[in-house]
C-alpha cells in the first residue's frame, strides 16, 4: 500500500518550527538550477513541492512564529511564487548537502534534536522522495533527472469523518439484506498488532459471547430495530423500562394521571399550565421525545386516544400490553441518563433531542418528584445518582452489586465480598459518555473497566424483577436474549455534524493544519520540555491516544494496522500522565475487583484467560487487564464539539479549557433558559441547549457564568472563601464518601424548593470527585496551535 503523508512541514504546523540552527558551512559554487533548465525545476517545485509548503507558511515567514534565531535559516515568503528562491536560499543557509541537510532531517524527524512537530516527510514517503530529489538537483546537477516522474501523486484528504457508528453499519449501507457481514474490525485491536504504530493501543479486544456476529445485513438491521424499541423506549410495544425488562406489568410503574397532576401536587400552581409537558422537560432536564411518546391527558382514555395526546420527556414511556394496547401507566427508561439534546431541530441536521448523549438531566430531582407522587418510586429517590445537573454516578459498584444481591444470599463468600465493598470509595460525579462512539471502543466505562463486548451491563437498568428475582435464571435470560439487539442499536448511532449555518463555517485551511497537528505533533518533543510524564508508545500526538481520523493518516500503515480502525481508541492513559480526578479509579478498588469475580455482569461464567481469570471481567484486576497501568481510557472524538462539558466528570465546560488548563473555571454554572414572562418565579427552567443562545462557538462548549467561592446557601461546603485553607464541610464529606460508596447516592438532602434545584446547577471543582485538574500536557501548545486543533475537531 502506498504511504500517504502530510504536506511538507519542515515546521509541521503552527509552532512546530524554528529548529534549523547549527548547520555546517554552506556548499559553495553550486550553480542554480543544476543540470536541468530553471523552467523544469521551477515547474517541479511549483507542482510537487509548493502544495506541501502551505502549513509551513504560517510560521516560517517574516514576523512569523519561526522568525527567530532558531528558525531564520528556513524561511519562506507569503508569496508562493517565491518558493523556489526561498527554498534554495534556505538549503544553502543550512549547509547544502542532501541526506544530512536539516530540511530532510527535521522533516523526517531523524535529526538528533527531534522535530517538535513529528515526521512530516517519513522515510520512504513520496514527499520525502520529492524533497530529496530537489536537493539532489541542487547538490549534484549531473544526477538531476525530472523527465520520468510523471504527474504528482494525489494525496488523500486531510479532512473526513465517519461520525461514529460502527463499520458494520457503513458496510451494509445500500446493500441487500442477504449480504454477509464481515468480521468486526475491533477484533484486530491488540497491543501486539499496534506495537510501534503512531496510534497506541494497550487494551485488547475481548470476545465475551459467541452470538455477536449478525450474519447478514438483514439480521443487523433487524437487531437495530429491536434494540431501538428496547433501549430508546418511547411508547413502542415491548419497550424496556426500569427493572421490568420489556414487560407491561411493573411494580415500579405509576398512573399517568398522577404524572399529569404534578402542576398541582408538587408545583402548587393554581391551574394546569398550557406548556406543562415542556415544563416537565425543563425541570428534569430531559427533552421531549423526538418521536411520538404519548400519555393520556386528564379526561382522556389511553385505549381510545391511541395512548393520549400528551407528549412525555425522553426519560419516561407509557407501558403497552403485548397486543399493543395502552395501559395508562408510566415507567422510567435508560434515557433519564442517556437521552439529551444538542441544539434544536431548526439549527441543523440531526440536532435537537437525541439519544446517546446527555448533559442536561437532573435525575435526583426527577426521582424526588416521582417519590412525592407515588410510593413505589420512593426507592428510586433513595438511590438518586447525581449531585450536579447534567452528571450522574454512572458506575457505582455498590449499586451494581444490588442487582444480583439475592443470588449472593445463597453464596456466603460472595455475600461477604459484597458487604466488604460497602466501605469502598464512591466513584462520584461522572459525565454520561456518548453512545455514538461505542462502535469505535474496545473498553467500557471511563477506565475500560469492562471489555466493550461485556454487553450484559448495557441492560442492567432493565434487569427484570430487581431486587427480588423470584426466577433469577429467567431474568438473566431476558438480558441474554436482548443484549445483542441493544448493542447493535447503540453502535449504530451517529454524531451530529458541526452546523455551519448556525455556528459559522469551518475554516478548512486552518482545520487541515489542525489535522496535521492532531496526528503528528509530539507534545513531548525535547524542545517543549513538557513537565508531564510521557505515556508509553505512540508518537506523542493527540492521535496517539484518541485514534486516527484523517483519511491521509488512517490509510498510513505507520498509524494503524488497518484503515478499518479509523477512530478506534484503545489507550488507557496512566493516572500519573492524565492526572484527572482519581475518584473514579479509587472506587474500582481491590475489594471491588475481588467481588467482581463473583458478579454475573462481570462474566465469571464466560471465557477465561490462561491464568484462569475471567477474560471479560473487571479490568482493574491485574490478572485480567494485561500489562497496562490503571488510568482513564481516551475516548474516540467523533462529534466532540457536541459533547461538552469535558473530562470523565464533566468538570471542564469547553474545549478551550481542555487544551489550556489556565482557561478552566473553578466554580461555574451553565446558562439556563429564561422562563416565559407570565411564569417567572414559579417554574424551574433547564440548561439552554439552543446553539444560537447557549453555545460558545469560539471556545467550543456551552456558555457559562463563572462564580466565586461562596456562591449558594452553603458557601463553605465546597471551598474555603477565606483563602486560609481552613477545613471545610466538604473535607469531612469527602472522607465520608471515601469510605462508603452508597453514601454518595443515599445521603442527599431532601429537595423541596426551586432554590435547591437551582443550586444543583453549580459545578464546583473543589467538591469530591469534581476536580478539573489533568490533561495538562497540552499546555505546551501555543495559542495558534490550539486554534488549529479546535478548528479540526469541529470536522469530526
Amino acid at each position: 500500500m502506498k504511504i500517504q503523508h502530510a504536506a511538507l512541514l519542515a515546521c509541521l504546523s503552527v509552532s512546530a518550527c524554528g529548529e534549523y540552527a547549527g548547520a555546517p558551512a554552506p556548499v559553495a559554487g553550486t550553480p542554480p538550477g543544476g543540470g536541468t533548465t530553471p523552467g523544469n525545476i521551477n515547474d517541479f517545485v511549483a507542482t510537487r513541492i509548493t502544495p506541501r509548503l502551505e502549513f509551513c507558511r504560517d510560521c516560517h515567514v517574516p514576523d512569523g512564529i519561526a522568525d527567530t534565531a532558531l528558525g531564520e535559516k528556513f524561511m519562506l515568503s507569503p508569496n508562493a511564487a517565491e518558493d523556489y528562491a526561498k527554498l534554495r536560499a534556505s538549503w544553502e543557509a543550512l549547509g547544502g548537502g542532501i541526506d544530512d541537510n536539516r530540511i530532510l532531517l527535521k522533516s523526517a524527524n531523524i535529526d538528533p534534536e527531534r522535530h517538535s512537530g513529528g515526521a512530516a516527510w517519513p522515510l520512504g514517503s513520496v514527499p520525502y522522495a520529492d524533497a530529496k530529489l530537489l536537493l539532489t538537483c541542487w547538490q549534484t546537477p549531473a544526477a538531476c533527472s525530472l523527465t520520468s516522474l510523471g504527474p504528482a501523486p494525489t494525496e488523500l484528504p486531510l479532512l473526513g469523518s465517519a461520525r461514529g457508528g460502527h463499520y458494520h453499519h457503513d458496510f451494509c449501507a445500500g446493500k441487500p439484506d442477504s449480504t454477509v457481514v464481515p468480521a468486526d474490525p475491533r477484533e484486530l485491536v491488540t497491543a501486539t498488532a499496534q506495537k510501534g504504530k503512531a496510534v497506541y493501543m494497550n487494551v485488547d479486544w475481548r470476545t465475551c459471547q459467541a452470538d455477536n456476529h449478525p450474519g447478514t445485513c438483514g439480521e443487523l438491521r433487524a437487531r437495530v430495530q429491536r434494540g431501538f424499541t428496547i433501549v430508546a423506549a418511547a411508547g413502542q410495544t415491548g419497550a424496556g423500562t426500569f427493572f421490568a425488562g420489556s414487560s407491561s406489568d411493573s411494580g415500579y410503574a405509576f398512573p399517568a394521571s398522577d404524572y399529569a397532576a404534578m402542576w398541582q401536587s408538587i408545583w402548587e400552581m393554581d391551574e394546569r399550565p398550557d406548556n406543562f409537558d415542556q415544563l416537565v422537560a425543563e425541570r428534569w432536564g430531559m427533552p421531549l421525545s423526538p418521536t411520538r411518546n404519548p400519555y393520556p391527558l386528564p379526561g382522556e382514555d389511553a385505549s381510545t386516544t391511541d395512548g393520549g395526546s400528551g407528549q412525555l420527556p425522553m426519560g419516561l414511556t407509557q407501558l403497552r400490553n403485548a397486543d399493543g394496547s395502552w395501559t395508562g401507566n408510566l415507567n422510567v427508561t435508560c434515557s433519564i441518563c442517556h437521552g439529551g439534546g444538542v441544539g434544536v431541530a431548526s439549527e441543523g441536521t440531526g440536532l435537537g433531542a437525541m439519544y446517546g448523549t446527555n448533559s442536561l438531566s437532573d435525575i435526583t430531582v426527577m426521582f424526588t418528584d416521582l417519590a412525592r407522587l407515588v410510593p413505589q418510586q420512593g426507592a428510586l429517590a433513595g438511590i438518586a445518582q447525581n449531585k450536579v445537573r447534567g452528571t450522574g454516578n454512572i458506575t457505582n459498584f455498590q449499586l451494581f452489586g444490588t442487582l444480583t444481591l439475592t443470588e449472593s444470599f445463597s453464596d456466603p463468600e460472595a455475600l461477604a465480598y459484597y458487604l466488604a465493598i460497602q466501605g469502598e470509595p464512591s466513584t462520584g460525579t461522572e459525565d454520561p459518555p456518548v453512545w455514538w462512539n461505542g462502535g469505535h471502543r474496545v473498553g467500557k466505562f471511563f477506565d475500560a473497566g469492562l471489555p466493550w463486548d461485556a454487553k450484559r451491563i448495557e441492560l442492567s437498568f432493565h434487569f427484570p424483577n430487581t431486587p427480588n428475582h423470584p426466577d433469577m435464571a429467567a431474568d438473566k435470560q431476558w438480558i441474554l436474549d436482548n443484549m445483542q439487539d441493544s448493542d447493535a442499536w447503540i453502535t449504530s448511532l451517529r454524531s451530529p455534524a458541526w452546523p455551519e449555518g448556525t455556528l459559522g463555517a469551518i475554516d478548512t485551511e486552518l482545520a487541515e493544519r489542525g489535522a496535521v497537528l492532531f496526528h503528528n505533533k509530539d507534545l513531548w518533543a525535547d524542545k517543549l520540555e513538557n513537565p508531564v510524564g510521557k505515556p508509553e508508545g505512540g508518537n506523542g500526538s493527540c492521535a496517539s491516544c484518541h485514534g486516527a481520523y484523517s483519511p491521509r493518516y488512517v490509510n498510513d500503515p505507520a498509524f494503524l494496522v488497518s484503515p478499518l480502525l479509523e477512530g478506534v481508541a484503545a489507550h488507557v492513559v496512566p493516572l500519573e500522565v492524565i492526572e484527572t480526578d482519581s475518584k473514579r479509579l479509587d472506587g474500582n478498588s481491590d475489594a471491588v475487583v475481588t467481588y467482581s469475580r463473583y458478579n454475573w455482569f462481570a462474566y465469571p461464567d464466560g471465557p477465561l484467560r490462561d491464568n484462569g481469570a475471567p477474560a471479560c471481567g473487571n479490568h482493574a484486576d491485574a490478572e485480567i487487564r494485561g500489562d497496562w497501568a490503571p488510568g482513564y481510557l481516551a475516548p474516540p472524538l467523533y462529534g466532540v464539539w457536541a459533547t461538552a462539558p469535558y473530562f470523565h466528570n464533566g468538570a471542564v465546560p469547553d474545549l478551550t479549557g481542555v487544551l489550556d488548563a489556565a482557561e478552566r473555571p473553578a466554580i461555574w454554572r451553565r446558562l439556563s433558559k429564561a422562563p416565559r414572562a407570565d411564569q417567572a418565579g414559579t417554574v424551574v427552567m433547564g440548561y439552554d441547549e439552543r446553539l444560537a443562545t447557549g453555545y460558545d462557538a469560539a471556545r467550543i462548549g456551552w456558555k457559562y457564568d463563572e462564580l466565586i467561592c461562596g456562591t449558594g446557601s452553603l458557601p463553605f461546603v465546597d471551598c474555603d472563601a477565606t483563602g486560609m485553607d481552613a477545613p471545610t464541610a466538604q473535607d469531612a464529606l469527602g472522607e465520608f464518601w471515601l469510605r462508603g460508596g452508597l453514601a454518595w447516592n443515599i445521603a442527599n438532602p431532601p429537595i423541596m424548593t426551586d432554590e435547591q434545584i437551582e443550586e444543583r446547577k453549580v459545578y464546583n471543582t473543589f467538591y469530591y470527585s469534581q476536580s478539573n485538574a489533568g490533561h495538562a500536557f497540552t499546555d505546551v501548545l501555543t495559542a495558534a496551535e490550539r486554534r488549529a486543533l479546535i478548528e479540526y475537531l469541529k470536522t469530526l
